[in-house]
């Protein structure tokens, strides 16, 4: 009998998860989960990988190098901030960056986390003041950090270049704002965490920045959390208390089906499964105030995954 290739995964995805007691998980098909560190009472701000390596932020960032088994800290300095996007992994730097209380507020490791240096390589005349408080990359291979204290944008070319600010044309409101960044191969994004100053992207490098209409997306509440589950200007929102917002021709509409009233999301992470016969497939997963979800069609309807012993209060997804 035949292999039903598109049924047949030939590269899976690695999901992490972890509830805010710290117990960390692993899944490959969002359905089956393994313990790979148990709860410990502490909260994880996040999780990320960089090469084979995991690691995990606490009070400090652990690093395992045998997916979860031991982890051994290896940097104490970094300055936390309400987004995944504090920390970034960059494959084509070879480096993983992450916000630190030195001067500029960058720090990057090119081991992939076992060690850790503070960046030093930026252009001259730069702004008075700043404070990086998130990262993100193109597929073209320039990454991207922002600061939120004064509403500065870097660009980082390749790996060998100095971060210059970029002068981004066009205004956008700022007052009462935190915004952080997120990505995709060819759309730079800003959401404002404290749910004031909506969504703005850019397709041009950060030059010029669009809003996105707000549409239903709620004013004053945390927005948590942003993903962009298929390229383009697919865009997803998670929220304090009122679950997930997608846009749809432009504006945010409302993508709560299959989720509980009052959902909080903490943290959202997209993953591809790619098939025997090429085709890619996108899941994207929720880390909530009362379980783990994944969606299927690109945000617009939500299946959860944990149930029994496995539910709870989930703050990190990667």
């Amino acid at each position: 009998m035949g292999v039903d290739n598109d049924k047949v995964v030939k590269t899976p995805y690695s999901l992490y998860v972890a509830n805010n007691e710290g117990w960390l998980m692993n899944s490959t098909d969002g359905e089956r989960y393994n313990s790979i560190f148990p709860a410990d009472g502490y909260a994880p701000h996040l999780i990320v990988t960089s090469g084979k390596n995991l690691l995990f932020l606490k009070d400090n960032l652990h690093m395992s190098e045998n997916n979860g088994k031991n982890f051994n800290p290896v940097f104490r300095d970094v300055k936390k901030f309400p987004w995944q996007t504090m920390a970034y992994d960059m494959p084509a730097h070879k480096r993983i960056y992450i916000t630190s209380n030195v001067a500029k507020g960058v720090s990057y490791s090119d081991d992939n986390g076992k060690t850790w240096k503070e960046e030093l390589s930026w252009e001259a005349n730069l702004p008075p003041a700043f404070e990086v408080s998130s990262f993100s990359g193109l597929g073209n291979g320039a990454l991207f950090c922002y600061s939120n204290f004064n509403n500065v944008l870097f660009k980082k070319d390749n790996e060998g270049a100095a971060w210059r600010p970029v002068t981004m044309e066009g205004l956008f409101p700022v007052d009462g704002t935190a915004y952080f960044l997120t990505s995709n191969n060819n759309t730079l994004y800003l959401t404002d965490n404290n749910g004031i100053g909506g969504t703005w992207y850019s397709e041009d490098d950060g030059f010029h920045w669009t809003r996105v209409a707000q549409g239903d997306l709620p004013y004053y509440k945390h927005y948590n959390c942003a993903a962009s589950p298929a390229g383009g200007r697919s865009f997803l929102v998670g929220t304090d208390s009122m679950g997930v917002y997608r846009v749809d021709n432009g504006r945010f509409v409302s993508a709560t089906v299959g989720l509980e009233k009052n959902t909080t999301v903490y943290s959202m992470t997209v993953k591809k499964n790619i098939y025997k016969n090429d085709v890619t497939r996108n899941y994207v997963f929720i880390a909530t105030n009362i379980g783990v979800y994944r969606s299927e069609d690109e945000g617009r309807t939500w299946d959860k995954m944990t149930s029994g012993p496995m539910n709870g209060k989930y703050v990190a997804a990667y």
